[in-house]
């Protein structure tokens, strides 16, 4: 052994002269002598790697492994060609071995924790980016990945120290403050992430991902104009940033520029094809254009699923044993457990539902919570936070909980889970409320919906889902805690009539724009209020929409996105809402009512198109509801001549809505409970 030692050291003082060719000579005659000498078929296997002849190379490690089962080497050596191979498994197994035999090999456990971040199991990646971190307190690397890994499970505290410790580490390099201003953004510590995403672009200008970084974060300071900037900067210097182009195409959005949104959405699809958020961003987006025909709409989002939602198991669970006195476990799946628009519907679900009924679990991937988030979590039977969970681990979650119906609450908004909903963990799936379109998926059963938002044999050719239609209304309006009374009608003592709408400046598409257009310059003494979010460049623009189309600027006012008690103010100053087409407003529209401005609305062929015509129906106040965009200016100007009428809707509207179908929570709760029971029994 002493001859084979001897030579092994020659064989290996070549291979760090760079003498590749005499290296291997000499490795396999150490072999000759010595066939399964472990550290020359390992170092062997090397210099073959780094010659490309792979499978070799492993030859090479399987031998060594044959004679020497628990040599760590030889593991992690063929553990790396797996993951290089794409066989995560396999390259896991052999980095399992190697700590076996090795607890403190540190590089075993760093790749280890790359395999599993890349099959999706973070939970475990955090347990092997601790390792190297404790084994190897001086390697930015390890903290780095670890920092990441721990934002990625909801440990924004951890995460933001980890990255802390790369600055230290290393605090000339951008990468870590660049890391570091993402990971007190996701903390929620938006200005001391500002400061930090400065410097990052102050050690690198040219620093694409960081200004990205900053764009959002400029965002989250309600600074969408400064935003672009960065976000058209970052595509200027790295054309391919799929986040980017995403991120410029949502920003965009705001300002109602819809269709070069759009382009963007389809510029980041070019650059990261397999990324499911970015597509159903693009979605979205589609439902504001008045360019694209619902055919279309439908088929981009069947597109999505083909390519995202895998094939649909031929069986879906088999239901619990039927047991006519137990509730119905069931499941709702949101991004909105928190201060947000659709947060009120979901609190009327948890809140009314009749426990001797159904047994509610929330799913929430809530990558914040606040106040709200705290409050819906009291109301929920079983609280599940699914922030760090992979998409089949929260299926494991579903089933495991034995939930007989999970319904989405989010559609292709941001957060959704739908990629779970595809490999179908529960027995009937439904999507409701918080997205006015189909999911795509078929393994999804039903769109829960209405007969005015979905009239029979009209959008069925438009959903992957079926329709489930409840008696009354496909959601409901739940009235604030604390708003303002109800005023007099401004036009009574004025000339002037105002029109106004609060909706999302991206709603206002080409072809609403022209009807409304073309309403104020054929009605003398009329004005309009929109807002303008929270980007002045799209205010500015969106007056230049209309003072281009003909109409002076003074008949037009925008006001920027409000704080909520502005907000109920805002509609003091309207005699007549108008609704956004095609993508009409939904809580919008209910706050328009309880304020006591009518809202009038064209009754469109979609479901998002429709929204308006059903609310105003359920009010009883049909006559609200146009067929098309010249009927909706006639009865514009119709109303504009009959104030007192107007007036006195305006003044028992407040009650009409709370007496209505579209506010009467409970009776919506028992009708959906008593569609998902009949649902349920069918499949028994």
């Amino acid at each position: 052994m002493t001859d084979v030692t001897a030579a092994f050291a020659a064989a290996v003082a070549k291979h760090q002269s760079g003498d590749f060719a005499a290296a291997e000579a000499a490795y396999r005659a150490v072999l000759q002598g010595a066939p399964a000498y472990a550290p020359a078929l390992c170092n062997l296997g090397v210099l073959l790697v780094q010659a490309g002849r792979l499978q070799d190379a492993a030859d090479c490690y399987n031998l060594a492994l044959a004679g020497t089962p628990d040599y760590p080497d030889a593991h992690f050596n063929l553990g790396n060609l797996h993951r290089r191979a794409g066989n995560l498994q396999s390259a896991a197994d052999h980095y399992h071995a190697t700590l076996q035999a090795k607890p403190d090999h540190g590089a075993a456990a760093y790749n280890l924790g790359l395999v599993l971040s890349q099959a999706g199991n973070a939970a475990a990646a955090l347990d092997c980016f601790r390792l190297v971190a404790d084994l190897e307190p001086q390697n930015a690397d390890a903290w780095s990945r670890l920092g990441d890994t721990l934002m990625r499970t909801g440990k924004h505290a951890e995460g933001v120290a980890a990255f802390a410790r790369v600055v230290e580490l290393k605090p000339a390099d951008p990468r870590g403050h660049y890391n570091l201003g993402l990971g007190l953004s996701n903390r929620g510590d938006t200005q001391v992430a500002h400061e930090t995403l400065k410097k990052a672009l102050e050690l690198s200008p040219d620093y694409p991902e960081a200004h990205n970084a900053l764009g959002l974060n400029l965002e989250a300071l309600g600074r969408k104009d400064d935003a672009m900037f960065h976000y058209q900067r970052a595509v200027q210097l790295k054309p391919d940033l799929a986040d980017g182009w995403s991120n410029l195409g949502v920003n965009l959005t705001e300002q109602g520029r819809v269709e070069e949104a759009i382009g963007c959405l389809r510029e980041s699809l070019v650059h990261r094809q397999q990324s499911a958020p970015i597509h159903s961003n693009l979605l979205l987006l589609l439902n504001y254009s008045s360019a694209v025909t619902p055919e279309e709409v439908r088929d981009e989002h069947f597109a999505w699923a083909e390519r995202f939602g895998g094939a649909l198991p031929d069986q879906p669970p088999v239901p619990e044993p039927h047991d006519p006195g137990r509730p119905l476990r069931v499941g709702y799946v949101s991004a909105d457990f928190r201060d947000h628009t659709v947060a009120g519907f979901i609190e009327t679900l948890l809140r009314h539902h009749d426990r001797e009924r159904v047994e509610v679990y929330a799913y929430a991937q809530v990558q914040r919570p606040d106040a709200v988030t705290e409050r819906l979590k009291s109301l929920a039977d079983h609280w599940r936070s699914v922030v760090s969970m992979s998409d089949h681990q929260l299926v494991e979650q579903v089933r495991a909980d034995k939930i007989d119906c999970l319904i989405d609450l989010s559609g292709h908004t941001a957060g959704n889970r739908l990629l779970a909903f595809a490999e179908r963990p529960a027995p009937l799936q439904a999507t409701l409320f918080g997205y006015p379109n189909t999911t795509g998926l078929k393994a999804v059963d039903f769109r829960i919906t209405d007969a005015v938002s979905d009239p029979p044999g009209t959008t069925e050719h438009l959903a992957a889902e079926g329709l489930l239609r409840l008696p009354d209304t496909a959601w409901v309006y739940a009235p604030p805690t604390a708003s303002p009374g109800i005023t007099p009608l401004p036009a009574a003592n004025r000339k002037t009539f105002t029109f106004g709408c609060l909706n999302n400046p991206a709603k206002v598409s080409d072809a609403c724009l022209a009807t409304w257009v073309k309403l104020l310059s054929t009605t003398a003494g009329t004005r309009l209020v929109v807002l303008g979010g929270q980007s002045q460049t799209g205010a500015k623009r969106l007056v230049e929409r209309f003072t281009q189309a003909g109409v002076f600027k003074d008949r037009v006012e925008v006001v920027m996105r409000l704080p909520k008690a502005e907000y109920y103010e805002t509609y003091q100053l309207f005699d007549l809402s108008l609704d956004p087409f095609p993508y009409n407003g939904g809580v919008t529209t209910g706050d328009s009512l309880w304020m006591g401005v009518p809202v009038l609305t064209i009754e469109g062929t979609t479901y998002h198109s429709r929204q308006g015509a059903m609310a105003m129906r359920q009010v009883g106040l049909g006559e609200f509801v146009a067929d098309s965009p010249d009927a909706l200016i006639r009865i514009a100007q119709a109303w504009t001549r009959k104030r007192p009428a107007l007036a006195e809707i305006r003044a028992g509207l407040r009650q009409r809505l709370a007496e209505s179908p579209l506010a009467d929570v409970r009776r919506y709760v028992r009708s959906l409970e008593d569609a998902l029971r009949a649902e349920w029994e069918k499949r028994l």
